[in-house]
């Protein structure tokens, strides 16, 4: 990934988990992820003509190589393409505005989809699965937690490593601000409406980038405890002396994302609207084609289908 792809972007997203929770209201009806793909030829089109695209940080590489494939253009070409991108919240309300054509996207916080419902609804379809994944200090001998557990320490019933077969200190839990999409994730996947537990302002991260960060360097200590997106953890900003808990005793990997091992699976999308353009719809039914799932998986990522 582009290091000026992350620059622009603070936060992330999240979504509905497949076979887990309804289509949300503000999205029209599409076909459900599971069914057959169609052959659909890949669009090609002039480097001038690929649409204005916009999402969430995690997309951000297959954005770019989206750009590559279908247009022949160069890697610096296909950054440029990334020049407007925002992120999860803002890219949904570009598209409702028509100011962009195409969204490869996480599911969007409560709040933007409050504000969605004020326009047309949108096209959503998943074209792709990540997990919420955790993660500590490689030197904390904590090597799974089960849900119930990570529900627990989030909520504030359980404050202490030992309490979950650890050593006998407190848990530092990082959190992500209400609003951000990996926080929406956690309410998705795990935490629902209860309440979560106060956390210290040192202990609130503003960026995915930052959470891994301060997990890595928060006063050397093999006691903090922490969230991201797998992909934007593994791929983009994998960092050295953290380790992923297994959630359930299943490690996160893409094989057990596609077979639906891992318990906290999510899809992400491919969205457009009625103002959007040709060329963009080209692309939406290309990524659902047999083809394009397969171009998902080459970039890295797991495919919906």
């Amino acid at each position: 990934m582009s290091r000026k792809g992350m620059a622009v972007l603070a936060a992330v997203l999240v979504i509905p988990m497949i076979g887990g929770m309804g289509r949300p209201a503000w999205a029209q009806e599409t076909e459900a992820a599971g069914a057959e793909t169609e052959a659909v030829p890949m669009p090609e089109m002039s480097y001038e003509e690929y649409p204005r695209i916009d999402g969430s940080l995690a997309c951000v590489p297959l954005c770019e190589a989206l750009a590559v494939r279908l247009t022949g253009c160069t890697d610096a070409q296909a950054e440029e393409t990334m020049a407007d991108f925002t992120n999860t919240n803002p890219s949904y309300l570009q598209l409702a505005e028509g100011k962009t054509d195409i969204l490869l996207v996480y599911e969007a916080a409560q709040s933007t989809k409050e504000a969605l419902e004020e326009y047309e609804p949108l096209d959503m379809e998943p074209v792709g699965k990540d997990a919420l994944v955790f993660l500590v200090n490689e030197d904390n001998p904590v090597e799974s937690l089960t849900k119930e557990q990570l529900f627990d320490i989030y909520t504030g019933k359980i404050t202490n490593w030992k309490e979950v077969g650890g050593e006998d200190a407190q848990i530092l839990a990082f959190q992500r601000p209400e609003t951000s999409g990996s926080q929406t994730m956690m309410r998705s996947l795990l935490i629902g409406d209860a309440r979560m537990a106060e956390a210290k302002t040192e202990l609130i991260a503003s960026g995915m980038d930052d959470i891994i960060e301060a997990l890595t360097e928060y006063d050397n200590s093999a006691n903090a405890l922490g969230y991201s997106v797998y992909y934007y953890a593994s791929e983009m900003f994998r960092q050295p002396g953290l380790k992923f808990l297994r959630v359930e005793n299943v490690e996160p990997s893409n094989e057990t994302i596609r077979e639906g091992e891992y318990p906290l699976v999510n899809a992400f999308y491919c969205v457009t609207n009625e103002q959007s353009s040709e060329r963009a719809k080209e692309i939406q039914a290309w990524l659902l084609s047999e083809e394009g799932q397969a171009f998902v998986e080459e970039c890295g990522y797991v495919a919906a289908r």
